[in-house]
């Protein structure tokens, strides 16, 4: 008798410290947000504040709070705090894909033969992390007694939206023969008559090429795998992008990329040239006004003049 009494006696005075619940208003408070600190009376309540005010009811431990109200509760919770930081921390560490990387670190034997090889041919080849994907499924190969390069070929079909993948294929092998077998192989998802077959065009994107970003390499088909790939930049494995209407999507290595202005820029532009009377042209060797023939905007390269 006495328990409940006293039990009762305590939910009078939570009643009263808590006040009136804010989401109904009609019965007094009984929960208060660990987040927001939002009062309210019931379940329904709750999940109505929560759903309305976009909370999680989570409290947030990095809050901050006056000295004049911090408790020992509080400095406790900023103690657990710094512990959960310090795990975080060791557990990065113990993570072994977190410590992969090719800094500062020696390749594999397997490896750096490869690289060496295809250093040989005029392709400098890089490798990415062993914990990236694009890593793991590379199956380029080299045989060491023979000294040949097998490679992983990776063809993208832009229009319909297809990657097919060939493996060993041998770097001596001509282009062409390599994208029929392919078109062979997956004539269910790609399908070409013969006039499409003589538009298609093939590029390779330049990468880790200083000031080339989003250039390409135009790849032949009547030269070899090797050929191609000669005096380009391969990360674990060539991908080539094949094209019906490449339109000016794929600008090649070493020309300037065109850049499309604002309107608003282009308008303002228009304007002053039109109140200085130079209608897109620049003074020429002769001293006459010439319109420009070129792509005015590149992507900040200096073009020599020939």
């Amino acid at each position: 008798m006495e328990v409940a009494i006293q039990r009762d006696s305590s939910e009078d005075v939570l009643k009263t410290r808590l006040g009136t619940c804010e989401k109904c208003g009609a019965q007094e408070a009984r929960y208060r947000c660990p987040r927001c600190e939002f009062r309210s009376c019931c379940l329904q309540c709750v999940n109505l504040h929560k759903k309305e005010f976009d909370c999680d009811g989570i409290r947030d431990k990095t809050r901050f709070k006056s000295l004049s109200q911090f408790t020992e509760l509080d400095l406790l919770s900023d103690y657990r705090l710094l512990e959960e930081a310090s795990r975080s921390v060791e557990s990065y560490y113990r993570d072994v894909s977190k410590r992969s990387t090719r800094v500062n670190q020696e390749l594999p034997t397997h490896l750096h033969k490869l690289r060496c090889t295809a250093a040989q041919r005029g392709v400098t080849l890089r490798f990415l992390p062993p914990n990236f994907t694009r890593h793991k499924h590379n199956t380029t190969y080299l045989d060491w007694k023979t000294k040949k390069i097998d490679w992983k070929v990776e063809w993208k079909f832009v229009w319909k939206d297809v990657t097919t993948v060939e493996n060993r294929v041998p770097e001596n092998e001509l282009l062409r023969d390599v994208f029929t077998k392919t078109l062979e192989a997956n004539s269910k998802n790609v399908s070409l008559n013969e006039s499409d077959l003589n538009k298609v065009q093939i590029f390779l994107a330049a990468e880790h090429t200083p000031g080339q970003n989003g250039r390409f390499h135009l790849i032949s088909l009547d030269k070899t795998l090797a050929d191609n790939l000669k005096g380009t930049v391969i990360v674990e494995h060539p991908i080539f992008q094949v094209v019906l209407d490449p339109a000016d999507e794929y600008p090649l290595i070493g020309t300037p990329v065109r850049v499309r202005e604002p309107k608003a820029k282009v308008e303002r532009i228009a304007g002053e040239t039109n109140s200085s009377g130079d209608n897109n042209e620049q003074d020429g060797p002769d001293g006459k006004k010439q319109k420009l023939t070129f792509f005015d905007v590149s992507d900040g390269e200096e073009h020599s003049e020939s």
